[in-house]
C-alpha cells in the first residue's frame, strides 16, 4: 500500500503538477495528501490539480472532498453553479449600464466557468484593479462599491457557496511590496463583502502578488491585465453532499 502511494505521489509530481505544485503537495498535512490521493485514486483525476493557483502557494479552490464525486452529483452542482453564474452576469450587466466612472474597466469584468478542487464547475470573476483601487492603494473606489455590492448580493442569494479572493499584481517593484499590496487588496474586497452581509466563514483572502500572471508582463497592456483581483465562487460541502445524496 505504501509503495502504491509513493508511486501515485511520484506520478502526481512528475506528470500532473508543476514543480511548485509538487512542493505544495509535499508540504501538506497527511490528511490533506490523503484527500488528494483519495480523490485521484477514486477516478477524479485532476480534481484539485487543475485548480491549484499561485506560484507555489498551494491554494486549493473550494471545499476539498476526499472521495470521488459521481457524475450525477457533479451535474447537479454544475447546474446550480451555472444558474448562479447567469444571475451574476445579469447583476453585473446592470452595473455596466448604470455607472459612468471607469466604464471601460466595468465593461472588462469577466465572469468565467472554471473547475474547483473537486473538478466541479465553479465561477471565476476577474476584476481589473483600475475599477477597484487607485494606483498603489488598497482603498476601494466608488466604482468598486457598485460592482462588489452586486457580487455580495449574489453570494447572499446563494449561501451554499464559498468565495476565495485572490489579489494579483504585475512584476514591477519589489516582491515583498507586491505581496503586501495584493494581500491588502484581497482583504479590502473581503471586508467589503462582509460589510454587505456575507458571512466571514464563507470567505478567504489571499495575496498572490506577481506569482500568477495571465499574460506576459512585457508590455504596459499586459501588466495592466495582471493587476487584478480574482474571485473564485465554489460549491460548499453542504451543496456537494446534498447533490451526492440526490443522485
Amino acid at each position: 500500500m505504501k509503495a502504491a502511494k509513493n508511486i501515485l505521489i511520484a506520478f502526481l509530481c512528475s506528470g500532473m503538477l508543476l514543480s511548485t505544485g509538487c512542493s505544495a503537495f509535499q508540504g501538506m498535512s497527511k490528511s490533506g495528501q490523503n484527500a488528494i490521493i483519495g480523490g485521484t485514486a477514486g477516478g477524479a483525476v485532476g480534481a484539485g490539480i487543475g485548480a491549484l493557483i499561485g506560484g507555489g502557494k498551494g491554494t486549493w479552490i473550494g471545499a476539498l472532498i476526499g472521495s470521488a464525486i459521481g457524475a450525477g452529483a457533479g451535474a447537479a452542482v454544475g447546474h446550480q453553479m451555472d444558474k448562479q453564474k447567469s444571475e451574476l452576469e445579469k447583476e453585473l450587466a446592470d452595473v455596466k449600464s448604470q455607472v459612468d466612472q471607469n466604464t471601460n474597466e466595468i465593461n472588462n469584468i469577466k465572469v468565467e466557468t472554471v473547475k474547483d478542487s473537486n473538478n466541479l464547475n465553479a465561477i471565476k470573476v476577474v476584476l481589473g484593479d483600475a475599477i477597484l483601487f487607485k494606483t498603489g492603494s488598497s482603498v476601494l473606489t466608488p466604482a468598486a462599491d457598485a460592482a462588489l455590492s452586486k457580487i455580495a448580493y449574489n453570494l447572499n442569494q446563494n449561501p451554499k457557496t464559498f468565495a476565495t479572493i485572490v489579489g494579483n499584481t504585475d512584476n514591477t517593484g519589489g516582491l515583498e511590496l507586491n505581496m503586501q499590496l495584493s494581500q491588502q487588496r484581497a482583504n479590502a474586497v473581503m471586508n467589503y463583502l462582509i460589510s454587505q452581509g456575507v458571512a466571514a466563514s464563507r470567505l478567504k483572502a489571499i495575496g498572490d502578488g506577481p506569482n500568477n500572471p495571465i499574460v506576459p508582463n512585457t508590455t504596459a497592456a499586459g501588466r495592466a491585465q495582471n493587476r487584478r483581483v480574482d474571485i473564485y465562487i465554489t460549491a460548499n460541502e453542504q451543496m456537494i453532499n446534498e447533490a451526492q445524496m440526490g443522485q
